[in-house]
């Protein structure tokens, strides 16, 4: 259960297609900590099972799609003691949930999504050197040329992005200033507790490869939240793809306050019925959001 991009085009061209989940929206890292149980690394891809991550609530709109989730710290742990990484706890009775609204904006007749990601710890755990990885393995023209991409990154407008010899390009760009960037070999990508930096370089040759942004975002109190939006866009050629960026991005600064309001508003934090019980099943496979 989570958030991943299953498919998209621009003007009937593929920028992904039959992409991994787990390379197709964001993964989180950071330090938890407690009394209880000292400090534990966590990093989590956009996809975990059920009762990890849990569906709070889901709207679909004509151009809005509205997902909330919670990530349960607790269920998290209890995954590490059950595999012997960390030693076994005793829980007290602490909040465990980190909640996380998911909007996208999806409007017709415009050349990008924005995708709004906002955290906010409702937990009693505090969340040090918090980080969000953007993930993208772009199949650029599809199966006819997904091996074949070059990846470039534009550090004036802080875009990432891969392109093929057609020069059909597709890239993403978040609000908030990236920390690190990184292209590479899809099957070398790797996020690890000895390895939480993207590298800063780019790969060099044509092939099967992703483009991945990271934001440090230092720690997250109980009760703070954080926020930020994601454009993703495609262009015939990188001013295009540049220019579309940049339009999507301005648009996403100006529904940020509309974004929080409904962060806040009470449906948007009622649990739904029909999610309880899938909630509480340990998931072989999760649902994703999937947007062509």
């Amino acid at each position: 259960m989570g958030f991943s991009l299953k498919e998209l085009t621009f003007k009937q061209r593929y920028l992904l297609y039959l992409t991994e989940q787990i390379y197709a929206g964001p993964w989180f890292s950071f330090k938890m900590h407690s009394k209880t149980v000292g400090t534990v690394p966590v990093i989590l891809k956009n996809i975990e099972p059920t009762p990890i991550y849990k569906l709070v609530n889901s709207r679909k709109g004509r151009s809005i799609d509205r997902i909330t989730l919670d990530f349960d710290i607790q269920e998290y742990l209890k995954q590490l003691m059950r595999d012997g990484k960390i030693k076994q706890v005793k829980f007290k009775k602490e909040n465990p949930y980190i909640r996380l609204y998911i909007d996208i904006f999806s409007k017709p007749k415009v050349p990008y999504i924005n995708t709004f990601f906002t955290f906010k710890n409702i937990s009693d755990y505090t969340l040090l050197d918090f980080t969000i990885y953007f993930v993208f393995d772009f199949d650029i023209n599809g199966l006819s040329g997904f091996d074949n991409d070059l990846s470039g990154y534009d550090e004036e407008n802080d875009i990432i992005y891969q392109y093929d010899e057609t020069n059909l390009h597709g890239g993403f760009s978040p609000i908030s200033k990236s920390t690190h960037f990184e292209s590479s070999l899809t099957k070398n990508f790797n996020i690890s507790h000895d390895r939480l930096h993207l590298s800063n370089t780019l790969y060099d040759q044509p092939g099967e490869i992703l483009s991945a942004l990271q934001i440090d975002f230092k720690n997250l109190e109980p009760k703070q939240t954080f926020q930020t939006a994601l454009t993703i866009s495609g262009g015939f050629d990188k001013e295009e793809l540049i220019d579309n960026i940049k339009k999507g991005k301005n648009s996403a600064i100006k529904y940020l306050d509309p974004v929080n309001r409904n962060v806040k508003s009470k449906h948007r934090n009622e649990q739904e019925k029909a999610f309880v019980k899938i909630n509480e099943q340990k998931a072989e496979d999760c649902s994703k959001y999937s947007k062509k």
